[in-house]
């Protein structure tokens, strides 16, 4: 199987794209991690988001003997949202829970006295969880958006008084973070992280969604390609005077379809 091709987002884009693809695989979970390492220190003018996520790549095939980078979406503290391994593919983010799941991997470390989550990067995470749940028709609640740290290393959910106990021994993994909206137990996540998605999804469903954009080839022929810029292949050539629908724009380039890597220069349309 191919790697993963990854693209960064900003919010609303990341909402039209959800919005306006076809899945296959059937959702039933929302996972919320955080890588612990990288962190916040590690994205630099010379360390990019994009570079942190091949890092991960790396590492997961490498170290972990994984076939790719286990996550499916990526938050950062600029506030984008990194599409990593596709939604219809299962993520390596639970062991013995990933079936059905979405894996989400907010970068930084967040147990107490680590990195202190920027507000763009809290925005995201919440709009994230809402606009899953909107498109996966799931609800903020203990058995659908959940927290590594409930789990054990089998796959088997702790109980609720060992989770908000902290009973569930010092060798499992404190992520999402012991400071992840006020910690990593159930009663927090009830009290300070659910409300908020709650608001969001609220706030999203009154609004309209971002609409996809009519627009006209202008040159004599337009390259289709398999992803956002020229070095990835040509799918296929369309004619001038062609009506395309963009549903997401990316550095320069057109996404033309709703199901498909399908990208072409935006400067070639009107």
């Amino acid at each position: 199987m191919p790697l993963a091709t990854f693209h960064i987002y900003s919010p609303q884009d990341f909402q039209k794209y959800l919005l306006n693809t076809q899945f296959t695989r059937k959702i039933s979970m929302i996972q919320n991690h955080h890588t612990w390492d990288p962190d916040y220190a590690s994205i630099t003018p010379e360390n990019s988001e994009m570079d942190a996520l091949e890092a991960m790549r790396r590492f997961h095939i490498q170290v972990r003997g994984w076939s790719d980078i286990a996550q499916n979406i990526t938050t950062f503290p600029s506030g984008n949202i990194g599409l990593c391994r596709p939604i219809d593919i299962t993520p390596a983010g639970i062991f013995g829970a990933n079936h059905g799941a979405i894996c989400i991997e907010n970068l930084g470390n967040f147990d107490a006295g680590h990195d202190v989550m920027t507000q763009p990067h809290k925005d995201t995470i919440t709009f994230l969880n809402a606009v899953l749940c909107i498109k996966f028709n799931l609800a903020p609640v203990k058995e659908q958006v959940v927290y590594h740290h409930w789990f054990d290393r089998t796959g088997q959910r702790f109980d609720d008084d060992k989770i908000n106990n902290n009973l569930v021994g010092d060798e499992q993994k404190t992520c999402p973070g012991t400071a992840f909206f006020g910690s990593n137990t159930i009663t927090s996540a009830q009290a300070n992280f659910y409300p908020i998605i709650e608001n969001k999804m609220s706030t999203l469903k009154a609004v309209a969604p971002p609409p996809s954009t009519p627009k006209t080839v202008n040159a004599g022929e337009l390259n289709v390609r398999n992803g956002p810029g020229m070095s990835f292949s040509v799918l296929r050539t369309i004619s001038g005077g062609t009506k395309v629908m963009v549903f997401i724009t990316q550095n320069g380039w057109s996404k033309i379809s709703n199901t498909a890597e399908e990208w072409v220069f935006s400067t070639l349309l009107t």
